[in-house]
């Protein structure tokens, strides 16, 4: 059965949270895990804040775990700051893969700045990509020089030797904004994974039915592709409070998928999410499924994702109040569907 027709089982609970750690660096965000299984150990790198939401000081962490389930968090954590990117303030979107030919980890990366434009909670970035390598997955080279502009979430397949895929949102001008940039997802190809060249038509892109298509995750699925991504449903608006004089519109934003034979050529399955928010205000991912990254458990599939929930509140590194009415990355959730 292909797995863009899974049933994904969410568990009821993040698996790692910003509002339960007890690790001060990411107390305020907690979000895009990359995960991977080597040698039946699982090791997840994510992204945190310490301080406030949409600041420049985002930094990476490292988890472990035995059934992908219950994580450990480093002790040591955060394993990457802002003084080990060669441009740029702060760390995001990161994906790792596991070379066992070479016996490396890899990382490709967005390392971006923050353009503040209107109220403190509209932002844009400047995204641009960057490569790591490292034995251990804890002590990373970073290498000295963004190798791609215009970038968000990259996602690495390594075909053999001297054949990198990549999928990552990319603006389709050089002179694009934020708003072209998280609309487009292309393939990339490369022989090395520093030099890379990317199809000159997006593989997906926003629609009538998906207002952006952002954070691909793309992985083998029989003989062909599957690819995963988070979207804003056309009209997926939930009201709040909607008797009283000022009534709250939030969007949501879910998880949907395409399959593709070649890498090249998509087939779009925007009917139904593949994996979508509750909507409800009581649960941890009710109003965002977001950075979906799928891993082999050998006899299940296990998908991690970014989660919000509906509130706006959160307890600033300073040990104030602030507000974020965008909505703030604060969960880590995992759903598993079997393999038949």
């Amino acid at each position: 059965m292909s797995l863009h027709l899974a049933k994904w089982r969410r568990r009821e609970k993040p698996i790692l949270s910003a509002l339960t750690t007890r690790q001060d660096w990411c107390r305020v965000e907690l979000y895009n895990p990359t995960v991977l299984r080597v040698a039946d150990r699982y090791m997840m790198w994510y992204i945190a804040h310490g301080t406030a939401t949409r600041t420049d000081d985002s930094v990476v962490g490292f988890a472990e775990s035995d059934d992908g389930i219950h994580w450990n968090e480093h002790p040591d954590n955060p394993i990457l700051t802002r003084d080990d990117l060669p441009a740029c303030d702060a760390w995001q979107t990161p994906h790792v893969i596991f070379d066992a030919d070479e016996g490396l980890f890899k990382m490709w990366f967005i390392m971006s700045s923050v353009v503040r434009g209107g109220p403190t909670w509209l932002v844009s970035f400047e995204q641009q990509l960057g490569y790591a390598t490292s034995l251990d997955g804890l002590k990373w080279d970073v290498h000295p020089e963004p190798i791609y502009h215009s970038g968000r979430r990259p996602c690495v397949i390594k075909d053999g030797p001297g054949a990198y895929r990549m999928w990552m949102n990319s603006s389709p001008t050089p002179d694009g904004c934020f708003d072209d940039l998280v609309h487009h997802i292309y393939r990339f190809e490369s022989t090395d994974g520093l030099r890379w060249t990317r199809d000159p038509e997006p593989a997906v892109s926003f629609n009538e039915k998906l207002r952006g298509t952002v954070y691909p995750f793309v992985m083998r699925d029989g003989e062909g592709y599957i690819m995963w991504y988070g979207a804003w449903p056309a009209g997926g608006e939930v009201v709040i409070d909607a008797g009283s004089e000022s009534p709250l519109v939030r969007p949501v934003f879910e998880i949907y998928c395409s399959t593709s034979s070649d890498g090249l050529a998509w087939t779009h399955h925007h009917d139904t999410p593949a994996l979508p928010a509750t909507r409800d205000p009581n649960d941890y991912d009710g109003r965002y499924t977001s950075t979906p990254c799928v891993v082999d458990g050998g006899d299940r599939y296990l998908m991690y994702y970014s989660a919000r929930d509906w509130g706006t509140l959160y307890r600033t590194g300073a040990d104030t109040l602030g507000m974020d009415r965008a909505g703030i990355y604060r969960h880590i959730g995992v759903a598993e569907c079997g393999r038949t």
